[in-house]
């Protein structure tokens, strides 16, 4: 297989990858989901009520609500506070990295897919994670959201520099470097990345 033939398939193969990926809504990123329901309940009681999935949408309702236009405690607002995490914004990595390692035609195929999944899943957790702490922080607003609970949390800084992380550069340098990852071993592949393709072809006839 030439790079250029590569690229194509990637190309094509990308079409029916995003239409499964979008027909699914949160699905593909469930265990990611789960986990960070999971933590967010535990570690931050005194902010997070209950998070609930629905539809393509992760969504974290507070122990706070709104008064006019002030935060207030749940008890004293008119109507609780409710933060949506569309989670597209980071499971698209799944049918980005799903086009370009079925593309590849590698031993071993469907386990290392399966390898790859579960470091997508992982960083998505971190990704989900630091999306609802932006959130929050930006909910709450000021330092209500340090100032309430009693578990450590990074600074406002650290907060926003990993929410840009998770969701500009992990979803599309991550399924890559997996990929490279995942062709690591074969021959061919390394031969064709290094711009060595036609001598590799011409050894391989």
């Amino acid at each position: 297989m030439t790079l250029y033939r590569f690229i194509g398939l990637v190309l094509l193969l990308m079409v029916p990858f995003f239409a499964l990926w979008y027909a699914l809504g949160a699905l593909p990123a469930v265990p990611a989901l789960w986990l960070a329901e999971a933590l967010l309940s535990w570690a931050l009681p005194e902010v997070v009520q209950s998070v609930a999935i629905e539809g393509h949408q992760l969504l974290v309702l507070t122990q706070f609500g709104e008064m006019g236009e002030t935060v207030v405690p749940l008890e004293q607002a008119d109507y609780q506070l409710a933060l949506p995490l569309n989670t597209r914004i980071l499971s698209y990595s799944i049918p980005f990295y799903a086009a370009l390692h079925f593309s590849s035609r590698i031993v071993g195929s469907l386990e290392r897919f399966a390898r790859g999944l579960l470091v997508l899943w992982a960083l998505m957790f971190i990704g989900i994670v630091s999306v609802t702490l932006k959130n929050l922080m930006l909910g709450l607003g000021g330092d209500l959201l340090w100032e309430t609970t009693t578990t450590p949390l990074p600074s406002a800084d650290a907060i926003a520099l990993l929410f840009q992380f998770s969701t500009l550069i992990v979803p599309t340098v991550a399924p890559v470097l997996l990929w490279a990852w995942s062709v690591r071993d074969s021959p061919h592949w390394r031969a064709l990345l290094l711009g060595q393709g036609a001598e590799c072809d011409g050894r391989s006839r």
